[in-house]
């Protein structure tokens, strides 16, 4: 049974960015949206009623019923809530503490008092990538004949080997250093 999940290759456009469609946003497919839809409000509901439960139900034991509503009167599980409010409590000052750290890096760095430094080597990654397209032309053919086939049969002496490509990219790698 197919959830709805459609996605058709366009192979009148060459563009590797838009090479797909969605039928769900497309005019018409009435039975794909309704599906769709129902599917994600029945898992926002599966995700928000524990969360709704466990709320209402600390809420109660905080105001002593004044407010909220006991699902339960396990003291076990309030205990286990006022651990899990003081561990989120840490978490959410550790992510708050390493948000504002990398912000103010960025920062420093967009004003130009901190060095950029390069989170890899362009041209090493260029050559690379050049020796890939390279090494996959001459097994498979040209690059536009590849993307634009609508199936393309792979005969068995073509077929990659476990880090086939790794590994030419690395031998080659070497071979440019001496």
């Amino acid at each position: 049974m197919s959830w709805g999940f459609h996605y058709r290759f366009n192979f009148m456009n060459t563009s590797t960015r838009n090479n797909y469609r969605d039928h769900f946003f497309e005019h018409g497919h009435w039975g794909i949206k309704v599906r769709q839809t129902l599917v994600a409000l029945i898992c926002w509901l599966t995700l928000f009623t524990p969360i709704v439960i466990t709320s209402a139900t600390y809420l109660a034991y905080l105001t002593h019923g004044r407010h909220g509503h006991f699902f339960w009167h396990y003291t076990e599980g309030f205990q286990e809530l006022n651990f899990l409010v003081i561990f989120l409590t840490f978490a959410l000052g550790m992510i708050a503490v390493f948000c504002l750290a990398m912000g103010y890096i960025q920062f420093q760095r967009s004003r130009g008092l901190v060095n950029k430094w390069p989170l890899f080597d362009i041209t090493k990654n260029h050559w690379e990538r050049q020796t890939a397209e390279k090494f996959m032309t001459a097994r498979f053919g040209a690059e536009k004949q590849r993307q634009n086939l609508r199936n393309y049969t792979v005969k068995p002496e073509q077929n990659l080997a476990k880090n086939q490509l790794k590994d030419v990219i690395a031998n080659t790698n070497m071979e440019a250093d001496n």
